[in-house]
């Protein structure tokens, strides 16, 4: 990876949104998930929460191959729009590493934390069991679009990782 990558992930680590795209018999899916990024992974990952029983995660193919994005909110200026599109594969995280994973996930969102562990309602009581029961997986890109109107117009950085 020889262009720099010091935007890129400084805008992974400020993001907390990332929609997921993957397709099945029944058509294309997307879905957005909170992600935590380590961006000191060589190429960088992204750890996200779900349901195994979820659609965009029955829909991965055998090989896991799926795109997701990322984009900062709109806030009136052109020059503001940044996002990352991504190709890579996800796969489940290893029991191994879940603790690891937990630790930085819900340093991150520690409200999520709180769903699990100290449901305050009956709703939230059924949100945290349903997170409870999820599995972290991880997104390891293999192609990177970075677009910065910051830096120009449509600017658009690629790495092939």
């Amino acid at each position: 990876m020889s262009k720099d990558q010091t935007q890129l992930k400084a805008f992974l680590q400020a993001e907390s949104v990332l929609t997921i795209a993957t397709g099945d018999a029944c058509g294309s899916w997307s879905a957005p998930v909170l992600f935590v990024a380590d961006i000191n992974a060589e190429p960088f990952v992204l750890y996200f929460l779900s349901s195994a029983n979820s659609r965009h995660i029955k829909s991965l193919p055998v090989d896991g191959a799926a795109a997701v994005s990322i984009y900062s909110d709109y806030d009136g200026n052109w020059q503001s729009i940044r996002g990352a599109q991504i190709h890579g594969t996800i796969e489940q995280v290893a029991d191994a590493e879940r603790a690891a994973i937990a630790g930085s996930y819900f340093a991150r969102f520690p409200e999520i934390q709180g769903l699990i562990d100290s449901p305050q309602t009956k709703q939230e009581e059924l949100i945290g069991a349903a997170f409870g029961r999820s599995h972290f997986y991880c997104v390891t890109p293999s192609f990177v679009r970075f677009t910065n109107n910051g830096d120009s117009f449509a600017g658009r950085t690629e790495w092939q990782l």
